[in-house]
This record gives structure tokens, C-alpha cells and sequence, in this order.
């Protein structure tokens, strides 16, 4: 009696504890899969089991009416599939937001990357893959930087957003050459989403073999169109970038995507995205999905999401990397597609 009675007291105290907490502005949650790499053209070909693949604690603060802050701690690991790997934390974001005006903020620190915060939403299974331009990593997912942003109407239909940063993700800035970024968001209605971004990033502290500093520089442009009802939503992404350095041709790439989502109960829906670089892929991917570099490459991904709970979802997904040529025109023999079996786990806490 005694020790059941001790249990409902524990219970309840870590309830207002956990209360108490979302109340003052903390907020957690986590993802992870039970993994099996089916046909891979690495050494873990055929590896299964558990693992965490990222933890988030975020405290939000309202400083005064007009200065809020926010930071944020990630838990994650290598994702490398070698020996056992402990989980690490580190800083993801730490910023201070100041609004001057009724419609528009200012903020300062290591902050969400335009290129795709938006569009990550839009697709709403981070936890089962990165959108494209993290998947390949073409951009990272922060930066540490001055951003302003804000809409031109009180309905919010147009909004914009705007940011210098160092281009070094969520470390301090060695850079001389930055980044600038630039992003306009168009929602007519709650079901449409429509957006552009641009960006021009700069990278120094390259030497050549005679130790002649080299001149590297990248350009990216991208477009996205969306649309969104409770039935499930429907989105086309495409992505083009240019990469120029001294004394060598320019590189251009390209990146199409399609992503959807349909409902089909109340608490379950079907997904899949596919992705295509028509181009032998200047980007390497070595982690979680480990991808080749140099080939035409297309990436499917579909699952179903359940809903078990408004704070809890299990995602049984699968995901097919294809490559095609490379830039000689041929894909060789050793080269084989990557299958990889997931069953994706999300909660809130």
C-alpha cells in the first residue's frame, strides 16, 4: 500500500514538474529509428538495431514585449554506423530577438537557416529525413548571423526575412567571406505556400598545392509551391546551384523534389517524397543515409506516420537511393543502390 501509494505521489510530482516546466517556457522532444541498411555499398551492408538519433531541449523566454530569447540544446550522434557512439550535446541555437515594429524583428545569434525552415514544416517528417538541401547538405540547417524579418500586411500573406552570417553553421565564424541570404513567402490562404530563396556564400582560407589562396564561391536559388488541406498536401521544390573557384569551370547542380502526404484516418496518413539531381552530385552524404558522391542520383522515401498519441507518432518507412552515371557517362559495377528499412519513432515531452 505504501509503496503504491509512493508511486501516485511521484507520479504526480514529476506531472507538475513537467508542467511547471512548459509553463516557464521548456519544451523537449526526440526521435530515433530501428535501422536495417539493406544493399549498401558500404561495410555496414546488412546492419540493424536501435539508436537515438537526436534529443532537443529549447527554453523560450519573453525578455519584455519587444525582446525575447531562445536557446537550445541538441543531443544527437554520428550517425556513422562504426563502433558505438555516445550521444553529444552542443548549442543549436542561442538568439535574441528585438521587434521594432509591429510587423517586423531583428534577430542576433546562432538561428534557423532560411533555406528550408519553412519547407522542413511544410513537410512535417523531419524525424523520418532531412528535406533536400540538409539531406545533401548543400546548406547547413544554422548559422550564426544578423537576420531581419518580418510581412508587408497584418494578414501575413507576404513576408520576407533577410540575414548576414558567418557560414559556419552553428560555430563561430573563422570566415572572412560570409553569407547573405534572402527569403519571400507568399501564403494567399491557409492552404498555399509559396516561396523563393536566394543566397551568395563565400569560402576563404583555400590554397592551392603551391599555397596561391584560391577564390570559392557559391550561389544558390530555389523555389517552392505547396498546397495544404486536411486531406494532406502536395509540394514541388526545386534547387539550383553554382559553384565557382579560381582557374576551374563552374560547377552548376540541380535538385528537383516532390513531397506529399495523404490522410487516411484520423490519426494515420501515408507520405513519400522523391528527390532527383540529374547531374553527377558534387555533395557527399556520410551520415544516417550514406550517399556517393559523383553520380545521378535519386532518393524515394515513403512510409506511413500513426499518430498513437498527439505527442507520440511510430513511422514505418523505407528509403531507395538509385545512382546513375557518373561524369564519364557509365555507373561501374561496384557501385550498387542503397535500401535502407526504418521504423521511425517521434515523441514530444
Amino acid at each position: 500500500m505504501k509503496k503504491r501509494f509512493a508511486k501516485v505521489l511521484l507520479s504526480m510530482a514529476m506531472t507538475m514538474l513537467f508542467a511547471s516546466l512548459a509553463e516557464a517556457g521548456v519544451t523537449a522532444y526526440a526521435f530515433g529509428d530501428y535501422y536495417y541498411m539493406m544493399n549498401h555499398n558500404s561495410a555496414y551492408d546488412g546492419q540493424h538495431g536501435f539508436w537515438l538519433r537526436r534529443v532537443y531541449l529549447t527554453y523560450d523566454r519573453d525578455i519584455s514585449d519587444t525582446f525575447k530569447a531562445r536557446i537550445r540544446l541538441e543531443m544527437n550522434s554520428d550517425g556513422k554506423f562504426a563502433a558505438a557512439d555516445t550521444i553529444k550535446a552542443f548549442v543549436k541555437d542561442a538568439y535574441v530577438s528585438y521587434q521594432f515594429a509591429p510587423l517586423h524583428s531583428a534577430v542576433l545569434g546562432i538561428q534557423e537557416s532560411l533555406a528550408f525552415g519553412n519547407i522542413e514544416k511544410f513537410w512535417g517528417y523531419r524525424h523520418v529525413e532531412k528535406t533536400p538541401l540538409d539531406l545533401f547538405k548543400v546548406r547547413d540547417s544554422r548559422d550564426f548571423g544578423l537576420a531581419v524579418k518580418g510581412s508587408f500586411d497584418k494578414g501575413k500573406t507576404l513576408s520576407y526575412a533577410v540575414m548576414y552570417g558567418n557560414n559556419s553553421s552553428y560555430k563561430w565564424g573563422t570566415n572572412p567571406q560570409k553569407g547573405v541570404y534572402g527569403r519571400l513567402t507568399y501564403t494567399p490562404t491557409p492552404h498555399w505556400m509559396i516561396e523563393a530563396y536566394v543566397d551568395t556564400l563565400g569560402i576563404s582560407n583555400i590554397v592551392d598545392k603551391t599555397g596561391v589562396p584560391i577564390a570559392k564561391n557559391t550561389m544558390l536559388l530555389q523555389g517552392f509551391a505547396g498546397y495544404q488541406s486536411d486531406g494532406g498536401r502536395l509540394g514541388l521544390n526545386y534547387m539550383y546551384e553554382s559553384i565557382t573557384e579560381t582557374g576551374k569551370p563552374a560547377v552548376n547542380s540541380n535538385i528537383y523534389s516532390v513531397l506529399g502526404a495523404l490522410k487516411l484516418a484520423k490519426t494515420v496518413e501515408a507520405f513519400a517524397r522523391y528527390d532527383m539531381i540529374p547531374d553527377p552530385t558534387p555533395w557527399a552524404q556520410d551520415t544516417y543515409i550514406p550517399m556517393e558522391k559523383g553520380y545521378k542520383t535519386d532518393v524515394l522515401i515513403a512510409g506511413i506516420g500513426w499518430n498513437i498519441h498527439p505527442k507520440v507518432q511510430i513511422a514505418p518507412n523505407v528509403k531507395l537511393v538509385h545512382y546513375g552515371n557518373n561524369a564519364a557517362g557509365v555507373k561501374p559495377s561496384t557501385v550498387k543502390d542503397d535500401t535502407y528499412y526504418n521504423v521511425t519513432f517521434y515523441y514530444q515531452f
